[in-house]
């Protein structure tokens, strides 16, 4: 934390006057509590960046889970046409070799 006496001290040391030095420090303490973060500032950050990255874990989850039935299915889908041109190509042979 910052140490108001001893800075009050340091300037009265190098001449400013109490009212000098007093002003000085209030106006650093308004600067430095607008500007610069605490560690309450960083831990709302640290939980907000927490809270973002489950909501893009949860959200990749559900991709990946999409992604996943749609490659079951599009590999389904496959197997069945392969099924059926493999079963039309044995019957056309068959009705061939009847022919011949």
């Amino acid at each position: 934390m910052f140490n108001t006496l001893k800075y009050a001290k340091i300037l009265e040391e190098v001449g400013f006057s109490r009212e000098q030095a007093e002003t000085s420090i209030k106006i650093l303490v308004e600067i430095m509590e607008d500007k610069l973060a605490n560690k309450q500032d960083l831990q709302e950050l640290e939980n907000r960046i927490d809270s973002k990255f489950q909501l893009l874990q949860s959200k990749v989850s559900l991709d990946l889970s999409a992604l996943n039935h749609s490659i079951a299915q599009t590999k389904s889908d496959l197997t069945i046409r392969m099924g059926t041109m493999l079963a039309t190509s044995i019957a056309i042979l068959t009705a061939i070799q009847k022919l011949v």
